[in-house]
């Protein structure tokens, strides 16, 4: 009876050992540059600019009236600027109107990044999305990165992906892999959204194959439109920023279901642009294909209805993942503000409170980033997700009389954690 209970003990010590509760995060950085390229940017955006008339582009002239600071910028902005290669210049805003960016604000920022990382974040695994390149995270992360291994890519275009993992926790199996069909490479050069990044991670004995996105944005909730078929949002319809999200549906899908075999968990997560808890809130019967099933291959000119229903059908059975549910747990408003906005969208008074300052503080606090998962097997029952309120830290503020240099966001996403049994 002894032996029983002795052999009982070490099965369970072992089954214990063998699961490791790891934190992992996720964490779009807002156009995030390591230091030289930052220099480099903020020259580019002080220069002056001038155009030759009504409807030309702005182009670089020593002797034009208008800074880069000081341009309309936006999306197709009538200026001569790659912003494959640098941001916008209106990148932090103050009252609608571009800050100018200088040196001593972005190293502020830098130091409060990596406050917020240490302090409030202290994840093993952090997936980050827009950051230019492994300096920029080595950059932000506790300690200059002393405890963290990184990787990333130079290719494709500034707003780039990264993983960064705890030493002690993980080790890679192999190296980072870029998707570069997510990135749709068919497309023009100008045209093209942004690949993927893969990554298998060893922790506690088993394997976990991550993957971080930055899907296309501008196409985010199937409940907004009101209705029209075609309108913002209508992952099916005619909208420019769709018709590319739906293109990149084929090949997100060819991912999950070849990477997801031989590994014992999968994770895929970072910024959808797409709120999945939206698609998650129709009705059961919706379709999700235009024609056919979301099980059969897919057949050239068929559209999608919902990205998530689409991509994540179970077939084969190991690529099925699980959306964590997210909360955002800093009072009892956000928490129900949160709530809500997984089944309607937010009216304009609602997201400033859900915005402001004294609760998550973040420009966009909710739906488009995610964590998804395929636990280990006995992972027991899948864990939610919680929002991390950067508060006063997501404000700009521009200089003045009594404060010589702006005060920058340190993003405009809220980092989003989960405790996980890998």
């Amino acid at each position: 009876m002894q032996r029983h209970f002795l052999s009982l003990a070490l099965t369970l010590a072992a089954s214990a050992a063998s699961a490791t509760d790891v934190t992992v995060a996720t964490w779009n950085l807002g156009w995030h540059l390591d230091a030289p390229l930052a220099t480099r940017w903020i020259a580019a955006c002080g220069q002056r600019f001038s155009k030759a008339g009504a409807g030309e582009l702005w182009r670089p002239d020593p002797n034009g009236p208008k800074t880069g600071w000081q341009l309309r910028w936006g999306r197709n902005a009538k200026i001569e600027w790659d912003i494959g290669q640098l941001p916008p210049c209106d990148v932090w805003q103050s009252r609608h109107k571009p800050v100018a960016v200088t040196e001593a604000a972005l190293a502020k920022r830098r130091q409060q990044i990596a406050e917020v990382l240490a302090t409030k974040v202290n994840a093993d695994v952090i997936a980050f999305q827009e950051v230019s390149s492994v300096q920029a995270v080595r950059e932000v992360l506790p300690d200059g990165g002393r405890d963290y291994e990184v990787c990333g890519f130079t290719s494709h275009k500034v707003q780039r992906l990264a993983f960064a993992w705890r030493r002690k926790v993980a080790s890679a199996v192999g190296t980072c892999e870029v998707y570069a069909p997510l990135a749709l490479p068919d497309r023009p050069v100008k045209e093209q959204p942004r690949p993927g990044l893969s990554l298998a991670l060893r922790i506690g004995g088993k394997v976990t194959r991550f993957m971080t996105v930055h899907l296309k944005s501008a196409c985010v909730s199937p409940l907004e439109g009101g209705g029209n078929g075609n309108g913002r949002g209508q992952l099916a319809g005619e909208d420019p920023a769709c018709t590319v999200l739906q293109s990149q549906l084929q090949p997100l899908e060819n991912w999950l279901q070849e990477r997801s075999q031989g590994v014992d968990a999968v994770v895929l997560l970072g910024d959808f642009n797409r709120n999945i808890a939206h698609e998650a809130s129709l009705p059961a019967g919706t379709l999700v294909r235009s024609r056919g099933q979301a099980t059969e291959v897919h057949v050239p000119g068929v559209r999608s209805t919902s990205l998530w229903r689409e991509v994540n059908d179970g077939v084969p059975a190991a690529s099925l993942l699980t959306a964590l549910d997210t909360a955002c747990p800093l009072n009892a408003e956000t928490t129900a503000l949160c709530k809500d906005a997984k089944a309607r969208v937010l009216d304009p008074a609602e997201m400033e409170r859900l915005t402001d300052a004294k609760a998550l503080g973040c420009r966009n606090p909710v739906g488009l980033d995610h964590i998804t998962v395929r636990l280990p097997a006995g992972g027991g029952v899948v864990p939610g997700a919680e929002k991390v309120a950067l508060g006063f830290l997501g404000r700009t503020l521009e200089a003045n009389d009594k404060r010589p240099e702006p005060l920058l966001a340190v993003s405009d996403h809220c980092p989003l954690r989960a405790r996980l049994p890998l």
